[in-house]
């Protein structure tokens, strides 16, 4: 009790300004993280790229441009297999698309791929070549390949193009005016040499004479469709069914990258 007298005697005759002060308890500061850190694109604190946003404390880099060809006829398309399915199997335009083409074509490779007689020619004609047989349909392998894949949502079996049809004048086009078809006579004449087999190359025969027809009649539809002046120019330029050597180069070259490509 004494001892509470003498210090509020004291605390009042202290002079003003020497009162002792009433100590307060410090109040924490919140912890802040640190900044994100960003390794993309180089050091962490760089600055940052234009067009690019942070999603998630991460640099987002901008969009890559598309790789694209020199047009509508060398850029590849990924192809529609239910919509080539749907087509061929659409009965509403049966008899229009000149379907006969194309059963013709399927008979005579089947029987390519199994004569139903063999001719013989006697024991002192040899007929074939194994090696020439296998680099033939290496050959008709390339041309099959990237014929569909510059073609893409363009192919059809029929003869007459599809209704949303673009004229393909690049890449295997630009060596034969119709790769697939000549693939599949150089494959069936490469079958015809492996095996040494003269039935497969009368087969083979019948089947060039078919689709070099069929390949008149697509290209009556191709001159209404995209003029008769545009198609006629392509035409001079490029053979229907035999490759051209400088242009067959660079299918074999694209086909090859392709190939690198897909392993990668």
């Amino acid at each position: 009790m004494a001892c509470t007298i003498v210090s509020a005697l004291a605390t009042a005759r202290a002079p003003a300004g020497m009162r002792p002060r009433t100590r307060r308890t410090p109040r924490a500061r919140p912890i802040r993280p640190p900044n994100p850190v960003s390794f993309v694109g180089g050091r962490s604190g760089a600055p940052r790229a234009p067009n690019t946003k942070i999603v998630n404390n991460h640099r987002e880099l901008p969009p890559l441009a598309a790789a694209g060809g020199d047009g509508d006829e060398t850029l590849d398309e990924t192809l529609d297999v239910d919509a080539v399915m749907k087509e061929i199997t659409d009965t509403s335009q049966l008899g229009q698309r000149d379907e006969a083409f194309f059963v013709g074509q399927m008979v005579l490779v089947l029987l390519v791929a199994f004569p139903p007689f063999q001719m013989d020619l006697g024991d002192d004609v040899k007929f074939g070549d194994p090696l020439f047989g296998l680099a033939t349909m290496a050959l008709a392998a390339v041309l099959l390949v990237q014929g569909s894949k510059n073609l893409g949502n363009s192919l059809t079996p029929f003869p007459k193009p599809r209704a949303d049809n673009v004229l393909k004048t690049g890449g295997a086009y630009a060596a034969v005016r119709h790769p697939m078809y000549s693939g599949l006579i150089f494959g069936c004449f490469g079958v015809a040499l492996l095996t040494g087999d003269p039935t497969r190359t009368l087969f083979t025969m019948a089947l060039a004479a078919l689709l070099n027809a069929k390949a008149a009649k697509e290209e009556d539809y191709l001159c209404e469709m995209h003029g008769a002046d545009v198609y006629g120019k392509y035409a001079a330029e490029v053979p229907r069914l035999v490759p051209r050597i400088d242009g067959m180069k660079q299918v074999v070259q694209d086909f090859a990258d392709g190939f690198e490509s897909n392993k990668e």
